[in-house]
């Protein structure tokens, strides 16, 4: 076990970015997860924080089954990284397991949020006696060590709804500082505190009213009446509100010459420094900051608020939309949550016009009133404080009431909305940090959002997707604006108006409104003007548009050849693009393409995307979504519909070209290469040699880029390019174990291939989602792919297909225990791969055949077939390479060798680590932790597992989470740790039973049966006993 870190000195700090030093120097405590564990751990202490609270803070939306055991494997390594204290005098802090969960024991450690806590209390307590000058000296230097925004880089929910309410309260505390200055009599000192903080939250009145104070009291009265005119601009601007009765009664105050008195120093804290939401010894336990003082009482509710714009008179369509979203709004009930809907689109598509109308039209559903709020998420956006501050003063509660943290707020907002009918409107949304704290309390409210984005973080919302307008719809609109006369004696002139303005609601508004200021335009002098050089984007100037007007000046000074390439680098759907892309979609060669490139770069028009170490290989391009939808607008009009999906294609065949190119580098051939006939396009061959220098490396960064070409292949009809597209990107998912995409395109191809009946398609894709679901440990469903497809093969005459199926499932025979039946497949798809001269499926089957014979004793067999998989590797795949190495380590375990199975683990962790390949990195790790228990260096062997068990939980690497469990246990028995050995034991049982993994259960059971009983240790299994090498078992190739 690692010793015990003797730190004399440990200082937390939460006020900023998590921080934690160990005699002055930084300690790293570990990624995000164990980050976010600790934060809420510090949150919390010294209270216990409960498992599942943990689980939530970390996976806030859909943990994983194993998400308990990842939790205790953060707070593991926290404990080594922290020390080993166990919470004793003396020590500086530790974790201790307290029921629900854990608690976090600070011992003699400093920690800035206590620091905080004891100083306001201190400077309360002296502003309460007169000594307001000694308060302001406690208080000062806490503020200003805080550097907002709180916990800064955590992004779990939970822990951002702490940091808000300490934000929250620093502000809250450092008026309190003003106040004390003011009573001082540091009237200098007050506005240098208020300056950059009035900057910081220009809506907060208080600060202002501090201000104005400040400078009242110190005789610049003008500078006070200028400072109240800026208040009142950026709150009617903002809010649409009058200032408060504070900032009037100072403004009185100051135009009458009448002294005012400084704000009396903050009363000492109403309630205890720490509420928790629930009792924190709960499961739900979470963190809190300090309370503050409860609001004053409010008076009686005022009526109704109607904050809703005005109706849009002209609105048109949507009938089909609008039912949608009254329905989602009308669904709640009183004891349920509150409905939520997301309208989200593009800007100018309608969206805000469309909340206005829908929440018009539910007026008598909600007769308590509409709450709207412009939150600007795509300018300025404003916080979930401001907007409540501005509904809490229309739902009746006067502006000296309103609390000033936002949670406060919050909690007396949700009681003026408790059990009343209201429609909360809120509009251009960007996070839903600026919805969350707007939720109604139940379901007799609803709330109803716009947004640019697809706000996915507001848990059961209806969500809709706002798109542009039909051609009668929009031609509907016009008419409403010019008139029924204009248009009906025009129709065909009235389609290509809106054909024109791309059916985009806001650019038919425009041109209508233009055409209805000029009754002696016809429909056909819009047409014209819309068709003319300078297009509809000079001609439809509004707002965000005018950007647009200023992308077509850019585009008018190119040259044919950069402006065909960025309206064919639009039609393809990859979010970027690399720079092999441009010769292909333009026919030309390399060096041709690349000036253009330069061109369209140095006019703004295309962005490159670099990061560290980035070169040819994996620079990236990268349009704007306003240049790619302009870009994309020209080329519907200038571009013939053949040459844009030619150019489309040469983009398709050409990435199929290099991916199969870059898996013959990576492998030293085309091995276990299944493909149809779909077309290639060549690259230049100097290009494609630059950009393989490293396949692997080229191929992460087109890993986007592949997952868009399936689905953009498949939509295109393109079934061949598709599936091949599909299976050929293995090469990439397979080393850097991307299952989620291999998924994503495979059901993609899958689906393209069946459609177009393709046979050998739709075999070649089940197969490798067969390869996937073997590497995911789904054994059943791989099993029933794999016989499908193998029939297929059969019937098809695909000798290469048949091998690769055969291989896996000898695979599947021996994890379930039929050796028999797995020896016998694996012979027969080693004889096809000889037979088809595929080296690469040689050394595979070869390996196979190794596995099976340790299995069943005959270890020099096995060393036989490794040395001949061995020289075929030579000069093919280091990868395959790296294979053998970790099966001859089994070998040299099971005979006791363990400086040569050493030299053999190691030899895998080194590829890991120069290829990028984390499940490499686990079998090495679990590897030399095997050898190294069995060398007897069980503090080294510990620390290897432990890495090895949670990679194997985030690469969802069970059967090897299994091994590394009971090797696990077998250490903590031989430490003397049962309930440790007991619980690793239990946990391997569980995944090997749910596997379907025998020999691994077996041996599960026969440890808790000797864990039972007091003995010496039973060895659990080496980890290869029962598993395969990473990607042994991957990409369909074999």
């Amino acid at each position: 076990m690692p010793a015990h870190r003797p730190w004399s000195a440990m200082e937390f700090k939460v006020l900023g970015p998590l921080t934690v030093l160990a005699d002055g120097r930084p300690v790293d405590v570990g990624g995000p997860r164990q980050q976010c564990v600790l934060a809420v751990l510090l949150l919390a202490a010294p209270d216990p924080v409960g498992v599942e609270a943990l689980v939530d803070a970390v996976w806030p939306d859909d943990p994983p089954a194993t998400a308990r055991a990842q939790v205790q494997i953060c707070v593991s390594k926290l404990r080594q990284r922290l020390g080993a204290g166990a919470g004793g005098a003396g020590d500086p802090a530790a974790i201790l397991t307290r029921p629900p969960g854990y608690a976090l024991h600070l011992g003699d450690a400093t920690f800035d949020l206590a620091r905080f806590r004891a100083a306001r209390a201190g400077a309360r307590a002296a502003g309460a006696a007169g000594r307001p000058g000694e308060g302001a000296a406690l208080l000062g230097p806490v503020l200003a060590a805080w550097r907002p925004p709180t916990l800064a880089g955590i992004e779990s929910p939970m822990v951002r709804d702490a940091a808000t309410r300490l934000d929250e309260h620093r502000v809250s505390a450092l008026e309190e500082l003003v106040d004390l200055l003011l009573a001082a009599g540091e009237h200098g000192e007050a506005l240098a505190v208020l300056g950059p903080e009035v900057d910081r939250d220009p809506l907060r009145e208080r600060l202002r009213a501090q201000t104005m104070l400040a400078l009242h009291a110190s005789g610049r009265q003008a500078e006070a009446l200028a400072e109240f005119q800026r208040a009142r601009r950026v709150l009617v601007d903002e809010l649409g509100l009058e200032p408060g009765e504070e900032l009037r009664r100072i403004e009185a105050a100051v135009l009458r010459g009448a002294p005012v008195p400084a704000a009396p120093a903050a009363a000492p804290p109403a309630g205890p420094a720490v509420e928790a939401a629930t009792d924190p010894g709960t499961a739900a336990a979470t963190p809190v900051p300090p309370a503050e003082p409860g609001p004053a009482p409010t008076p009686e509710r005022a009526g109704p608020p109607h904050l809703l714009p005005a109706a849009v008179a002209d609105f048109t369509g949507r009938s089909g939309t609008v039912a949608e979203v009254e329905a989602a709004l009308s669904g709640g009930c009183p004891d349920g949550p509150a409905p939520v809907v997301v309208v989200s689109g593009p800007g100018g598509v309608g969206k805000s016009a469309l909340a206005a109308h829908v929440g018009r039209r539910l007026a008598e559903r909600f007769p308590d009133g509409q709450l709207f709020a412009d939150v600007h998420g795509a300018t300025r956006p404003v916080r979930a404080a401001q907007t409540l501050e501005r509904f809490l003063r229309a739902l009746g509660v006067p502006g000296p009431a309103v609390p000033d943290g936002e949670e406060e707020r919050a909690e007396l907002y949700r009681d003026r909305l408790a059990g009343r009918r209201l429609l909360v409107v809120l509009d251009d949304v960007a996070t839903a940090a600026q919805v969350l704290p707007l939720l109604p309390p139940d379901g007799s409210s609803a709330v109803l959002l716009t947004s640019r984005r697809r706000v996915t973080a507001l848990p059961g919302a209806h969500r809709v997707d706002l798109g542009t307008f039909s051609t009668a719809s929009a031609v509907a609109l016009l008419e409403r604006v010019v008139g029924p006369e204009r248009v009906r004696a025009a129709p065909e002139d009235a389609a290509e108006v809106v054909r024109l303005c791309g059916h985009l609601p806001l650019a038919v508004r425009i041109a209508a409104a233009r055409l209805a200021a000029r009754p002696h335009w016809s429909l056909a002098t819009m047409v014209q003007r819309l068709s003319d050089e300078a297009g509809p984007l000079d001609e439809l100037r509004h707002e965000d548009l005018a950007v647009r007007a200023t992308l077509q000046l850019a585009y008018d000074t190119l040259d044919e050849r950069p402006r065909a390439l960025l309206r064919l680098l639009a039609l393809v759907d990859a979010p970027d693009v690399g720079g092999w892309a441009a010769p292909a979609l333009l026919g030309v060669p390399v060096r041709v393409a690349e000036d253009v490139l330069d061109e369209l770069v140095e006019v703004h028009l295309l962005a490159v995307v670099t990061g560290a170490g980035a070169d040819e290989a994996t620079t990236r391009y990268r349009l704007h979504d306003l240049v790619r939808l302009f870009a994309r607008e020209r080329a519907a009009q200038e571009d013939a519909a053949a040459l844009r999906e030619g150019a489309v294609r040469r983009y398709l065949a050409s990435l199929l070209h290099l991916v199969g190119a870059a898996h013959a580098a990576e492998h030293g051939g085309d091995y276990l290469q299944l493909h149809g006939d779909a077309p290639r396009e060549p690259v230049d061959p100097a290009l494609a040699r630059r950009l393989l220098r490293d396949p692997l490396r080229w191929l992460a960064s087109e890993r986007a880029a592949l997952v868009a070409a399936v689905a953009q292949a498949a939509a295109a009809g393109e079934e061949r390019l598709c599936w091949d597209l599909a299976v050929s990107a293995v090469t990439l998912f397979e080393a850097h174990a991307h299952f989620d995409e291999w998924r994503e395109t495979h059901e993609v191809a899958l689906a393209a291939a069946r459609a177009a009946g393709d046979e050998l398609g739709e075999a070649a894709v089940r197969a490798s989602l067969a390869a996937l679901r073997v590497a995911v440990q789904q054994l059943g469903p791989a099993q029933e792919e794999l016989t499908a497809s193998l029939a297929t093969f059969r019937a098809l005459d695909q000798p290469l297909g048949e091998a690769m199926v055969l291989r896996h499932l000898a695979y599947v025979d021996r994890v379930r225990g039929d050796l028999g039946r797995a020896a016998a497949r694996q012979e027969s798809a080693l004889a096809l791969f000889r037979r088809l001269g595929d080296r690469l499926g040689e050394a595979h089957a070869l390996r196979g055949l190794a596995q099976i014979r340790i299995a069943l004793g005959r270890g020099d067999e096995a060393v036989a077939a490794l040395d001949e998989a061995s020289r075929l590797c030579t000069g093919t795949s280091r990868r395959v390479g790296a294979q053998v190495e970790h099966a001859l380590g089994e070998v040299h375990l099971a005979h006791g060798r363990v400086d040569e199975a050493r030299a053999c683990f190691s030899r895998v962790l080194e590829f890991a680590g120069a290829s990028g390949d984390p499940i490499a990195e686990l079998y090495g790790l679990a590897g030399l932790g095997v050898a190294s228990a069995r060398a007897g260096d069980e503090g080294l062997a510990h620390e290897r597992l432990e890495r090895a068990a949670d990679l194997a939980l985030e690469r969802r690497q069970d059967r090897m989470r299994a091994q590394v469990l009971l090797e696990l246990a077998a250490l903590d028995q031989r430490a003397g740790d049962l309930p440790a050995a007991r619980g690793a034991a239990e946990q391997a049982l569980a995944v090997a039973e749910r596997l379907g993994a025998q020999r691994a259960a077996e041996a599960a059971r026969d440890l808790l049966t000797a864990l039972a009983r007091p003995g010496p240790a039973v060895p659990a299994p080496a980890p290869g006993a029962d598993a395969a090498l990473p990607g042994a078992t991957a990409a369909g190739r074999g």
